[in-house]
């Protein structure tokens, strides 16, 4: 431990340190997975110390296994990561904090038992989290685009923030990808479209099953991209797990039924109600929402009587971001009053709130263009689409959708995390000169590096990943109307991961590391939006446009099923033919299974020892030092 005072002395910092020996043991008691040598397929194994054996049983029941640990060099280091591996080396940085946060949480042999989580409660500790390393950040924000954008460099993420961060923007990475496709398409459709002067032509059946069937591969080649990565990070086992408490949650001290220790606890019968009063205000919410909106539709005939057509379309979509973040804090409160305990509860009940709630507000207006608009009544004033084309009105208003986004989003994104830490440290430098034990002579110190940063925002995955589901639904929902918007989403999404990269490196604190297997449940969340837009595409082709109109009804509704149960199908087919875990990775990780059975759990002294002797020479060792004889005879 290393405390020391703030610059104005208001504050105490401790900075926590583990020695390798410490960490190994800690692991070995927790059994901590490790990552083996590629001889072992670079499997994924609780950690074990070696293990000489008794005398008395002429050593037959030792166990030698350290050999078979990958051994993780810093390539940041004065050295270039050519040096002999230390101790620890088989620690990663993400390995090393989440073995030292075990060793401060918990109550076991050489832990702690500090309950951090009462402590902030109490406000008697104001922040917890790891420092950042100066040159590993250097070597990602100069690699941005390949770790954070492409997908290349992804291990380097995982390594510095866990596997939860990494598979975020493995999961941009995908997208950007896939996104190449249509964006280079719906162009050239776009010039179609420009040339016949209406979006409304023979290209929109064959946009609208290509969308569709494209909204289905994306999420599905998804997940198994996913399981690879989780099989290759050694999480694709891991199930449910025992959260720890949030900060935040209020209940009374009881024993813990799981763990028996002392722990806070709130009762159902006193959270149902306030689940019952937060559904409540959704519902009241979503009800003036859209008196809200069709106020504005009424108000748009004024602005088109005076030639502001657009002027009102961007006045909607400022109303719309404007309304997003006043509900997001009322959902963010409404679920602080539930209480929840841990963080997947936590953020589970706000997603369910907020993904309502923005779906309504973002893409009401969209539907009511598509849908109800053209030769529709709406408070005793008759409604019509621009040049009698509702699908030039809905390609218009989401074209500024996007553009605002794109704009406003994006400068609030990066701009306000940037102004509060600013704020801080003004505030922080005005007290210091203000302070009556300070000379107004006297120059102000430097704050120190655990000073500066705990200046900084906390990151919070969970507006990040808010804000691709409102772009995919976007990019997705409508595209028959706009072909061009999957190209001014590839490059939304491409700057998202340079102002993502940007937020972690500079403006927030570094993150604790989480592992996990996949997204979940923004996962089902994308999945969920796929279908809806596998829905409104064909919708809007079959009832909105003109290409059907000598149709009846009846045959319009079978031509909608018809559409509908071909990318159903397609669904379908994709999950036969390519499961979401493939085929190599189950093969894999049973493969693994047995590698890690043979030489850990037989005590590493199985009869393949061409294996073992080929990881024991894969360390590089110190080169030896020669010693001359003549000189030696000299000194003596």
């Amino acid at each position: 431990l290393m405390p020391y005072y703030s610059r104005d002395r208001d504050e105490i910092f401790v900075r926590i340190a583990a020695e390798p020996q410490h960490l190994r043991e800690v692991a070995e008691m927790k059994r901590y997975k490790l990552e083996l040598k590629p001889q072992y397929l670079s499997a994924f194994a609780p950690y074990k110390n070696d293990y000489a054996g008794r005398r008395d049983l002429d050593y037959s029941d030792r166990c030698l296994v350290s050999h078979i640990y990958k051994t993780h060099l810093d390539k940041t280091d004065d050295a270039g990561g050519s040096m002999y591996p230390q101790p620890g080396a088989i620690f990663r940085t993400s390995d090393r904090i989440q073995l030292m946060d075990y060793i401060i949480r918990e109550q076991d042999h050489n832990c702690a038992g500090v309950d951090i989580g009462q402590l902030m409660h109490d406000n008697d500790a104001l922040h917890y989290f790891p420092m950042h390393e100066h040159r590993k950040l250097v070597e990602l924000d100069k690699d941005w685009f390949k770790a954070f954008a492409w997908g290349t460099g992804i291990d380097k993420v995982r390594d510095y923030y866990g596997e939860r961060i990494a598979l975020y923007f493995l999961f941009m990475s995908h997208l950007n990808k896939w996104l190449a496709i249509p964006a280079v398409v719906g162009v050239f459709l776009w010039l179609i479209d420009a040339i016949v002067g209406t979006p409304d032509n023979f290209t929109a059946i064959f946009l609208c099953v290509g969308m569709g069937l494209w909204t289905t591969f994306f999420i599905h080649f998804w997940r198994r991209l996913s399981a690879r990565h989780a099989l290759k990070w050694g999480t694709l086992h891991i199930g449910k797990q025992l959260e720890r408490t949030r900060p935040e949650f209020i209940g009374v001290s009881r024993v813990n039924p799981v763990t028996q220790r002392i722990d806070r606890y709130y009762p159902w019968s006193e959270r149902i109600w306030k689940l019952v009063q937060s559904f409540t205000v959704l519902v009241v919410t979503l009800i003036l929402l859209v008196f809200i909106v069709m106020v504005l539709f009424v108000l748009r005939h004024t602005f088109n009587a005076n030639g502001g057509r657009f002027l009102f379309m961007f006045i909607n979509s400022l109303v719309v971001e404007i309304l997003n973040m006043i509900f997001t804090n009322i959902a963010k409160w409404l679920t602080e009053r539930e209480n929840h305990r841990s963080y997947s509860e936590y953020s589970n009940h706000l997603l369910a709130k907020t993904v309502i709630f923005k779906f309504v507000n973002c893409y009401i207006s969209l539907y009511y263009i598509a849908f109800f608009k053209n030769h529709h009544y709406l408070f005793g004033q008759k409604m019509e689409c621009w040049r009698d084309d509702c699908l030039y009105d809905l390609g218009a208003q989401l074209a500024v959708f996007m553009i605002m986004r794109l704009t406003l989003q994006n400068f609030l994104e990066l701009g306000m995390p940037y102004i509060a830490m600013t704020w801080r440290n003004y505030s922080e430098g005005r007290t210091f000169h203000t302070s009556l034990f300070t000379n107004p002579l006297t120059v102000m110190p430097d704050l120190s590096s655990a000073e500066r940063q705990s200046k900084k925002e906390e990151f919070d995955l969970y507006e990040d990943m808010d804000e691709v589901l409102i772009l995919y639904g976007y990019t997705t929902l409508f595209v028959v109307a706009c072909p061009w918007v999957p190209l001014l989403a590839l490059f939304s999404t491409v700057l998202e991961c340079f102002l993502d990269q940007k937020k972690l490196v500079l403006l927030h604190r570094r993150p604790f590391p989480q592992q996990a297997k996949n997204n979940e449940p923004w996962d089902t969340a994308f999945d969920v939006f796929g279908m809806l837009a596998m829905l409104t595409n064909t919708a809007v082709i079959v009832f909105t446009s003109h290409a059907y109109d000598g149709w009846s009804h009846s045959h319009k509704i079978l031509l909608f099923l018809a559409i509908e149960h071909i990318m159903i199908f397609g669904r379908v087919a994709i999950s036969i033919v390519a499961p979401a875990v493939p085929k190599s990775v189950k093969l894999l990780q049973m493969q693994q299974q047995v590698m890690v059975h043979r030489h850990l759990n037989l005590g590493g002294e199985e009869d393949d020892h061409e294996t073992r002797n080929t990881a024991m020479m894969t360390a590089a060792a110190p080169a030896p030092h020669i010693f001359d004889q003549d000189e030696d005879d000299d000194e003596w």
